[in-house]
C-alpha cells in the first residue's frame, strides 16, 4: 500500500478449517493449511479489525470489531486499541484515543466504538491506523477494513462550528482499509462540487 499504512489483514473471517480442524486458507482450498498461525506470537498474527466511521453534526462515532483467529487472539486477551489519524500528505497525526476492547456476546470477537472529532482534523486525507493491546503485555499495529452498508462509504456534509460546514467522505483504500477526507467551509464544498461537475461534462 503506497499510503504507508498497514494494509487491513488479507485473510478475513469466517476462518476456515479442514475436515480434521486443521486451519485452512478457504474451503476451497484446503490444502493450504495455516498451522503455522497457532504457534506465532499475538504481536505478528494478522489481525483483522472491522471499521465503520459515521459522520455526525458534532463528532462522527468510529465502530471497530477485532475478529478472534482460530482462538489465538483470544489467547493473548485484547484490551484495548489505540486510535489514530494520520494525514496522508503531510504526515502529522491527531491525537490518539484509547478505547477499550469488549468481548461480543457470541465471544467471536471484540467491540469498541469512540467518539472522533472531525473538527480538529480540518483538511485533506487521512488514514485511520490501530495499535491493539493485549493483556499478555504485547501489541500489533494493523489498519482496519472499511465496512460498507447503508450511510457508509459515502459523503456526508455535516455542521460545524469551527468551518461552518464540513464535507466528510469515509472510502476504501486500495487495500481495503478505512481512510477519510475532509473538505472544510463552504468553499472547500464547492471546490469538491466543481471538481465532480467538471467529471460529468465533456
Amino acid at each position: 500500500d503506497q499510503t504507508g499504512v498497514p494494509s487491513a489483514a488479507r485473510l478475513r473471517p469466517p476462518y476456515a478449517r479442514a475436515a480434521d480442524g486443521t486451519p485452512v486458507w478457504s474451503h476451497d482450498l484446503p490444502q493450504v493449511t495455516l498451522d503455522h498461525l497457532l504457534l506465532r506470537p499475538a504481536r505478528v498474527l494478522p489481525a483483522a479489525v472491522d471499521a465503520e466511521l459515521r459522520p455526525r453534526a458534532r463528532a462522527a462515532l468510529l465502530r471497530l470489531r477485532l475478529h478472534d483467529l482460530y482462538g489465538r487472539i483470544a489467547q493473548a486477551g485484547p484490551a484495548s486499541a489505540d486510535v489514530t489519524f494520520s494525514h496522508r500528505v503531510e504526515g502529522r497525526t491527531a491525537p490518539s484515543l484509547r478505547v477499550a476492547l469488549a468481548p461480543d456476546p457470541d465471544r467471536s470477537g471484540w467491540s469498541a466504538e469512540t467518539p472522533v472529532n472531525l473538527s480538529a482534523l480540518g483538511h485533506g486525507t487521512w488514514d485511520l491506523r490501530l495499535r491493539l493491546h493485549f493483556r499478555d503485555g504485547t501489541h500489533r499495529d494493523v489498519s482496519a477494513h472499511a465496512v460498507g452498508g447503508p450511510g457508509l462509504l459515502r459523503r456526508h456534509a455535516v455542521l460545524d462550528s469551527r468551518h461552518g460546514v464540513l464535507l466528510v467522505q469515509p472510502y476504501r483504500t486500495h487495500a481495503g482499509s478505512l481512510a477519510l477526507r475532509l473538505a472544510p467551509g463552504w468553499r472547500g464544498v464547492t471546490e469538491v462540487a466543481r471538481r465532480r461537475l467538471g467529471r460529468l461534462l465533456p
